[in-house]
């Protein structure tokens, strides 16, 4: 967190990080299986282009594609 590990008595599990202006994390992620998996801020005027949704929205998003496993 802002550039600083934590100790691990300190770290934690969360399905949602609230990160202030000017904070900073790292965060470790797992899929747990394939899929689209969407990573995005909550303040709706965040995930929008000047408050109008286009195109299912803009702003703070990230969509992480996992494929399945590989054979072969």
């Amino acid at each position: 967190m802002d550039g600083e590990t934590l100790a691990k008595t300190a770290r934690y599990l969360a399905d949602t990080v609230n990160v202030a202006p000017g904070q900073r994390y790292d965060v470790l992620w797992q899929a747990q299986k394939p899929g689209k998996w969407l990573i995005h801020c909550h303040i709706s005027h965040h995930t929008t282009n000047n408050n109008v949704e286009t195109d299912g929205g803009g702003g703070l998003m990230v969509v992480i594609d996992v494929a399945g496993e590989q054979t072969g």
